[in-house]
């Protein structure tokens, strides 16, 4: 019996063997996710220049904060404040599809959330990949915070594990992962960029190809390696009872 396919045992193996499953699939998530971290200031400054029309719109709410705030004119508060727009749209959408997300897993399970949830990754960095305007790179952005659910699904897993010695260290695993996730993804992200200009492609264009390397990655090893850990007998009814939102709410 395949791995994806065996039912949750309560031996320590097995919970030894969900723990290097997460590692894998989180570090690989973060990796993908951290890629485009120093190349942000240098993707705005792209589109800024090639006077895209989208762009030039949210310009108008960038200019309209500043003045509000009392922020200088110069390019370098412009792309702070840019950056810090379109990272406060990912994170508001990864807010507000985050409590779904959970409560979706606590009925259908985490394996099948953790799937779906790659799979839009997936589309959203390939939507990256052949974007050639912000109208196109702004869909990225928004696809990949409705779709960043791995985190919180990724611990969901780890805590389903009868063993609180288990869970402990799967949660410790959790740390060391996006330890690895935020110190590797941006050099390489930066490294394969400055690669991607030399070969007269877009600079962000192998960057967003390793992004969806390591998703599909991703995608495939959840399919082949990760068991379902949510127990068939505490699956609850989405909309059952106040106390299952308020839990799905409280959990993620």
């Amino acid at each position: 019996m395949s791995p994806a396919t065996r039912p949750a045992e309560d031996g320590g193996s097995f919970s030894s063997k969900v723990i290097g499953f997460v590692f894998v699939i989180l570090l690989l998530d973060l990796l993908g996710f951290t890629l485009i971290l120093p190349l942000l200031p240098s993707i705005l400054d792209h589109y800024a220049q090639s006077g895209d029309v989208v762009y030039q719109s949210l310009q108008g709410v960038v200019d309209w904060f500043r003045e509000a705030v009392g922020i200088p004119m110069e390019k370098k508060y412009n792309t702070v404040l840019f950056g810090g727009l379109i990272g406060s749209l990912f994170s508001l959408l990864q807010f507000l599809a985050s409590p779904l997300t959970g409560a979706l897993s606590d009925r259908h399970g985490r394996r099948p959330l953790l799937l779906l949830t790659t799979l839009g990754l997936m589309s959203s960095y390939a939507v990256w990949a052949v974007s050639r305007s912000f109208g196109m790179f702004l869909l990225f952005r928004v696809i990949g915070g409705v779709c960043k659910g791995n985190v919180s699904l990724c611990t969901a897993v780890v805590a389903d594990l009868p063993c609180p010695k288990a869970r402990n260290r799967g949660m410790a695993m959790i740390g060391v992962a996006f330890s690895l996730g935020f110190t590797v993804g941006p050099l390489m992200g930066a490294y394969f960029a400055i690669s991607s200009r030399t070969s007269g492609n877009v600079f962000f264009q192998t960057p967003a190809l390793l992004a969806l390397a390591f998703s599909a990655a991703d995608l495939l090893f959840i399919w082949l390696m990760l068991p379902e850990t949510l127990p068939k007998d505490v699956k609850v009814s989405l909309w059952s009872t106040n106390a299952t939102r308020v839990h799905a709410f409280a959990t993620y």
